[in-house]
């Protein structure tokens, strides 16, 4: 196999271990755990993996580059780190149950500043206590540790589970989910616990865009006011295109800059919801009589602040648009105030050849009479040298007769000229290369 092995795509042993990775561990009631929740910006990423792998060594586990999640022992319990995106979680694993459900988070942790070294923000705590049906306590024991007017309750995994929970933060500091195990299996239950805790996260994380939602909408109602106006404008005031090409490219680059400023995060709440929903699915609920169940809180509380979302990034896209159109609008109409003008250009132009060929045409005509003149003082002078030689010659008689001649000899010199030129002209310009 070792000449085969040569043959390997290169992503083939990455791939792999991508599948392997985020399997959780498998549980058995009763247990407790609790979830920590950080955002780890991308600049600290480096600093976070270097304090989990000097924790996996300390437990003998190594901890590679690649690695996205581990499972560690930890204070008599389990350790399970994974790494996502934008966030990491922390999940806390203790078997059995103590004397309360739910008691102050920081007890999971070896030490109360465990998370110093850690960097990231708390964005989610969680605690799930797991209990068998022996020791399940009565639904109104259950109900009473929630809030009466958000309690969540139905049933999981085809009714071999049982959820209770109203996702608020209550006095020790963390939300609570307690379940029900009515005879899963230990892998099954570990998965059942991953969908839930990514479920919580998920819908959390939809909604962290929710804010710029609420500035982004501002925003927009003011510009789609402005462009309404403007819009008025540019039917109104014809004579002022270019001022209100400048308001609108202006417009347009706020639109841009807002777009390319909301776009990464609102397509990332609706990644998450849509993620909420897939989790929802795998669950296998069945509602309970007279409770609200998980996918009515989703789709009462989470799916119109996405719809919201969804919205901004329609009239975003929608606001855009039509500042395009507006733009060349004017463009369009500038382009042919232009063409308009030149036109205007050319036949002024064409007016001034018109005059200037006119004007030529009398200098031609004078400079005949120019041209015959100087010819006649020179046949004159002419006579007069053959008057020293000849002096019978009857230099009047010969000047007079000599005046007609002389200046028919020009027209018809002047004539010739002209045709000349004329006849080259277009062969000249035949000449020249396209």
């Amino acid at each position: 196999m070792t000449r085969f092995h040569k043959r390997n795509h290169p992503l083939r042993d990455a791939l792999d271990q991508e599948l392997r990775q985020r399997t959780f561990p498998a549980l058995t009631a009763p247990c407790r755990l609790c979830q920590f929740v950080l955002t780890v910006s991308p600049s600290s990423r480096s600093e976070e993996f270097q304090v989990m792998q000097a924790l996996a060594s300390q437990q003998g586990s190594p901890l590679k580059e690649t690695d996205n999640d581990i499972n560690l022992p930890l204070f008599g319990g389990t350790l399970r780190w994974e790494k996502h995106g934008e966030f990491s979680s922390y999940t806390l694993i203790k078997p059995g149950i103590g004397k309360t459900w739910f008691d102050d988070p920081l007890d999971f942790l070896p030490a109360s500043n465990w998370f110093d070294p850690i960097p990231g923000q708390v964005f989610r705590v969680i605690q799930l206590s797991i209990v068998s049906t022996d020791d399940m306590a009565s639904d109104g024991d259950c109900a009473a540790l929630f809030n009466p007017d958000h309690c969540i309750s139905s049933f999981l995994a085809d009714k071999k589970a049982r959820i209770w929970t109203d996702f608020q933060k209550h006095a020790e500091g963390a939300g609570r989910m307690l379940m029900q195990d009515n005879g899963l299996s230990p892998a099954g239950l570990g998965r059942l616990v991953q969908q839930l805790f990514d479920l919580g996260n998920y819908r959390k994380l939809s909604l962290l865009g929710w804010p710029q939602v609420r500035k982004a909408m501002s925003q927009l109602n003011e510009l789609e006011q402005q462009l309404s106006y403007l819009t008025q404008r540019v039917e109104q005031e014809r004579g002022n295109d270019e001022s209100l090409l400048d308001e609108i490219t202006s417009m347009a680059a706020q639109t841009e800059h807002l777009i390319a400023e909301n776009s990464s995060r609102l397509q990332a709440n609706s990644a998450y919801y849509q993620l909420a929903l897939d989790r929802i699915k795998s669950l296998n609920e069945t509602p309970i009589d007279g409770m609200m169940s998980l996918q009515d809180f989703t789709e009462r509380r989470l799916t119109p602040a996405v719809r919201t979302s969804e919205s901004v990034v329609f009239r975003q896209n929608a606001l855009s648009n039509r500042l395009g159109r507006s733009t060349e609008l004017l463009r369009t109409r500038i382009s042919l105030k232009l063409e308009e003008h030149n036109q205007r250009l050319l036949a002024s132009m064409d007016k001034r050849a018109q005059l200037q060929l006119k004007l030529q045409t009398m200098v031609e005509s004078l400079s005949v009479v120019a041209i015959s003149y100087y010819a006649l003082q020179l046949s004159k002078h002419g006579f007069e040298a053959l008057l020293f030689w000849w002096p019978e010659l009857n230099v009047g008689l010969w000047q007079s007769l000599s005046v007609p001649v002389v200046i028919t000899s020009v027209i018809l010199l002047l004539l010739w000229f002209r045709r000349r030129l004329h006849i080259n002209k277009p062969a000249e310009s035949s000449d020249k290369p396209l």
